[in-house]
């Protein structure tokens, strides 16, 4: 029996997340809003909002 290697951490968890409804940057150490949707696999989807009404105006488009 092995002990697994630990994951390297890839660039794209480095980066900065960026806004589901504007693009914005999104500061990943500060609270903002989110909300999950469903891809077409059935898998969830975390999405990241620069603020509020952002994520209001995001929401009003989806449904």
């Amino acid at each position: 029996m092995t002990s697994a290697e630990p994951e390297a951490v890839t660039s794209s968890e480095e980066t900065e997340a960026t806004c589901a409804g504007c693009g914005a940057p999104v500061e990943t150490d500060e609270w903002h809003p989110a909300a999950t949707t469903r891809t077409d696999t059935g898998a969830v989807q975390i999405l990241s909002f620069c603020d509020r009404s952002c994520r209001d105006r995001w929401q009003d488009r989806a449904e």
